[in-house]
């Protein structure tokens, strides 16, 4: 017989009550201690069960009070719902305008008291139901749990959608929380309903974290390459294990291509918050074998040393003439008199066999035409001074080089503009060395660096204005301009310190003219800026000159232009009409490493490679308002590779800086040929000039087993003589006037001897770990 529920849950209380009252137990719902004089009669012995129906509504609208109670002397309920005693067992009609919450209070015949609560939801009968549903955590592993959480005003009753009513649950409070465990991404709906029947709904979608990992083939021989893809939800980083490390920058659904030398798993670990989800594939390499050759160059008569390991060979053998060698690693002087490709073969006991290859090339010096690459890297905006003003010092002091010379210092006398001062009327500042690797940005454009040479009225510069140019670009922290006589030493570019004096370098190279950096890279690549004396604003027509890369398509010499942030080519006639030239210029620097990490780099690397800044997104350009040591750095991982490459025996590298940005150099302008009869495009009020002088120093080091070791020229050269390098290699005519007048470079190489860094020479890092805060910017007070 179904009992009404009232009911039942009143026998329920009264034998739970005698059971608690014949084991000397507290009684339900009892009250703390009571009675007086501070005594403690214990708990009390009233009984109340007590309830509200309906619990939810309308203002105006009635609800039911029900209670019974046993064991009470006394019984009252708050606020009061009737005039006099209350009976024991009763109803009443409440209607309050308001919510409320009700007390009632039982007391026994001893003084001591019980309660209970009902609490009766009242909505406004013109009001609106509203809700909001959240989910912590929003992302979660499969069988890991979320907790809902709602809250909810002026609602007469809530559901959630999917339910997550627990067992025996009807219903679901106004507010509250639950906790969930999703079967997959799920998006769970609050609705809150209202006077007339007025919904209003909430949603919350969380997220179920998922990661697959393949890889394809499955089973690699040795040497040979497997692609692990991936794909994932709602990840925020994904990493694989075994030395591949984080991926989800190549996205969130990616592959990536390994070199397993042994079998391997590979773990894929998905991350968003506390949740984490893995997956793993496992990729067989049962039989394996590696060569590498140590120095992978040598000169006639030179050794070189063979190292192989393999895995699962039963047998390894080295052709060539090698002798019989055993074990599964091992190594064997080798001294070929020629360039030699030697490979080893790895035999399981199945007759099985897969080879590697390593090759020792043989150098001969046969001069400039030996030469297979050369590789240009234009960085940004940096005067000689700026950089290596400290260059002797350190050559002397530091790496020994007593003879070592540079030309290089500082005129302490630098005229430093002050507010509301005459041109040249400042106080004096002295040159100092910068705290911060990033400072603001300053102007080299026509104006302001023919206004910084100070040329006099007999031809010569007195090179002091710097600082007073310094205030015509937007800057915050340094007003007197002083960022422009600031400079850096070996204690922030220690690796460029390292590298510009064990190989060569110049303290007389300069930019080709006294412009800014679109000028100059116009006379990298056509010797010409066409008359042209400022970037125009908003752009312009495509230069029309013909470019380096033309001659080099049309001499059939293979070249290729790689850029991390993009192609200044882009802005060239050459390249907007020439489908040839633009299939060449749009190579990603990335591809440059995977060429220079193939065993068959010497083959593969292009004649002539130009490398362009990153001026860009990646701010790895050394450019004022960019980071030089992350620069540095970048600049560094380029050379690096090229070491470490079969490429490296008969590759110039040339590392070059396009302008000196309006930082200071003591060293003057020179006098350069015109490159042609275009006169300057001078506007009013535009300094006087013309294209007869060279722009500012700038760094240069070059780099090369056939460099002279510490070697520093004191010839003038500028940008177009880099140019003239690649034309004489490569039989090219010249572009214009200026670079057939050029110097060639071939002083900076040594053609005759063995070449003296075969093996590259181990270098500084480069750390990037240095001060990086602008506002450092100005010298110490």
């Amino acid at each position: 017989m179904n009992r009404p529920k009232l009911v039942v849950r009143l026998l329920e209380v009264s034998l739970l009550s005698l059971l608690l009252a014949f084991c000397g137990c507290g009684g339900v719902g009892a009250s703390g201690p009571g009675g007086s004089g501070g005594s403690n009669p214990g708990p009390s012995s009233a009984v109340i069960a007590f309830s509200i129906t309906p619990q939810n509504v309308i203002a105006g609208q009635p609800a039911t009070l029900s209670w019974q109670v046993t064991n009470a002397a006394s019984f009252t309920i708050t606020p009061a719902v009737a005039t006099g005693t209350l009976p024991m067992t009763g109803q009443a009609t409440v209607t309050p305008a308001t919510s409320t919450t009700y007390t009632a209070t039982a007391t026994d015949a001893n003084g001591r008291s019980t309660s209970s609560t009902a609490v009766l939801n009242v909505v406004a009968a013109g009001s609106a139901p509203a809700i909001t549903l959240t989910a912590t955590p929003s992302v979660v592993g499969s069988g890991q749990p979320t907790t809902l959480t709602w809250n909810s005003t002026n609602a007469l009753s809530v559901t959630i959608s999917p339910s997550i009513f627990t067992e025996d649950q009807t219903s679901l409070a106004l507010s509250g929380s639950a906790t969930v465990n999703p079967p997959g991404t799920t998006t769970y709906t609050a609705t809150a309903s209202g006077v007339n029947g007025v919904t209003t709904k909430s949603s919350v979608t969380v997220g179920l974290l998922g990661v697959t990992l393949t890889a394809a083939p499955t089973k690699v021989g040795p040497g040979q390459s497997t692609t692990l893809s991936w794909t994932s939800s709602n990840a925020t980083t994904l990493t694989i294990d075994q030395g591949v490390g984080e991926v989800d920058g190549r996205g969130l659904n990616g592959n990536i291509t390994v070199s397993p030398i042994a079998t391997t798993t590979y773990t894929i670990t998905a991350v968003n918050g506390t949740a984490t989800a893995t997956a793993t594939a496992t990729v067989t390499a049962p039989l394996g074998v590696t060569l590498t050759a140590n120095p992978a160059n040598i000169t006639p008569g030179g050794q070189s040393t063979l190292t192989w390991a393999s895995t699962g060979a039963a047998t390894v053998s080295i052709d060539q003439g090698v002798a019989p060698i055993k074990g599964a690693t091992g190594s064997v002087p080798v001294s070929p008199a020629q360039t030699t490709t030697y490979t080893i073969t790895a035999t399981d006991t199945s007759g099985i066999a897969t080879t590697a290859q390593a090759t020792v090339n043989v150098v001969t010096n046969t001069g400039l035409q030996g030469i297979k690459h050369i590789i240009v890297m234009l960085q940004e905006n940096r005067s000689f001074d700026s950089y290596f003003g400290n260059l002797q010092n350190y050559a002397q002091q530091t790496k020994g080089l007593t003879n070592y010379q540079i030309n290089a210092g500082y005129d302490p006398n630098i005229l430093l503009p002050t507010n509301g001062s005459a041109i040249g009327n400042g106080p004096l500042a002295h040159p100092f060395h910068m705290v911060t690797v990033r400072t603001e940005n300053l102007s080299p454009a026509w104006d302001e660096s023919h206004f910084d040479i100070d040329q006099q009225s007999d031809g010569t510069f007195k090179m002091d204005r710097f600082a007073e140019t310094s205030h015509s670009v937007t800057h915050t922290f340094d007003n007197d301009g002083l960022r422009a006589i600031g400079f850096y030493d070996e204690r922030d570019l220690p690796y460029y310190y390292d590298l510009a004096t064990d190989f060569a370098t110049s303290d007389s190279f300069h930019s080709s003219v006294l412009a800014n950096t679109e000028l100059n890279r116009q006379y990298m690549f056509c010797a010409t800026t066409q008359g042209r004396i400022f970037p125009s604003p908003g752009g312009h027509a495509p230069w029309t000159c013909p470019t380096i890369f033309s001659s080099l398509q049309n001499a059939g010499v293979n070249w290729i232009y790689y850029n991390k942030d993009g192609i200044v080519l882009a802005n060239f006639s050459d390249y907007v009409n020439n489908l040839a030239i633009q299939g060449r210029a749009n190579h990603n620097i990335s591809q440059l490493f995977t060429t220079l990490a193939s065993p068959t780099a010497d083959q593969d690397l292009p004649s002539f490679v130009w490398i362009d800044s990153g001026s860009g997104g990646s701010g790895l350009d050394e450019h004022p308002d960019n980071n030089i040591q992350n620069g540095a750095a970048y600049v560094k991982t380029i050379i690096d590779a090229l070491m470490n490459s079969s490429a490296w025996a008969d590759s110039i590298f040339i590392l070059a800086y396009d302008e000196g940005g309006g930082l200071y150099d003591h060293v003057p302008p020179f006098t350069v040929v015109a490159p042609d009869n275009n006169p300057p495009q001078l506007g009013t009020g535009d300094l006087p000039g013309d294209f007869t002088l060279s722009g500012f120093r700038v760094p240069i080091i070059v780099v090369s087993p056939f460099a002279k070791p510490h070697f520093v020229s004191h010839t003038n050269r500028e940008l177009t003589s880099i140019l003239k390098l690649v034309e004489t290699r490569f039989n090219l005519p010249p572009l214009t006037a200026r670079d057939a007048a050029a110097d060639d470079m071939t002083e900076f190489f040594d053609f005759v001897n063995p070449p003296a860094f075969l093996t590259p020479p181990t270098l500084a890092a480069q750390p990037t770990n240095g001060v990086d805060d602008p506002t450092q910017e100005a010298p110490p007070q």
